[in-house]
């Protein structure tokens, strides 16, 4: 059973900003804590990947996974699992939403199916720590 999650953070940047190091998935092992490894395999003609290979160490183990991209200019990025050894499923996106005053509120939705069988309040307890370290280490990033 797939398993969903959203959050929302507010940034102190501009959303062209904000998706810039988004879109920098080649850096994530540098400010991304759990991302040991991350590698390209397509950029679409906007100089965005399309297709990227991670290797995360998550809080209950370790996975490689593969995720196709389509981005929405600076508004939204959303994601599919190609293949994974853990995941049989992941879609994902970051919404991105202009407040004002050079601020940019970012949405984050998760949805996974793992392959191995993990208690229900366990997997959800994961995915949303998951997404809120996400959300912490982008704000982070982007604001030093």
């Amino acid at each position: 059973m797939a398993d969903h999650a959203s959050a929302s953070i507010v940034i102190n940047a501009k959303p062209a900003t904000v998706m810039a190091t988004i879109a920098d998935i080649a850096n994530y092992p540098t400010w991304v804590g759990q991302i040991e490894q991350t590698e390209i395999i397509e950029v679409g003609p906007d100089g965005r990947p399309t297709r990227a290979r991670f290797r995360v160490n998550a809080v209950i183990a370790k996975d490689e996974f593969v995720t196709d991209y389509t981005w929405h200019g600076d508004d939204k990025v959303s994601w599919s699992l190609v293949e994974g050894e853990m995941m049989s499923a992941q879609d994902g996106s970051y919404t991105l939403r202009d407040v004002g005053d050079g601020q940019t509120e970012v949405t984050y939705d998760l949805t996974v199916e793992l392959k191995v069988k993990i208690p229900g309040l366990l997997r959800r307890k994961i995915q949303s720590g998951i997404i809120d370290a996400a959300l912490k280490d982008l704000k982070k990033h982007v604001e030093s």
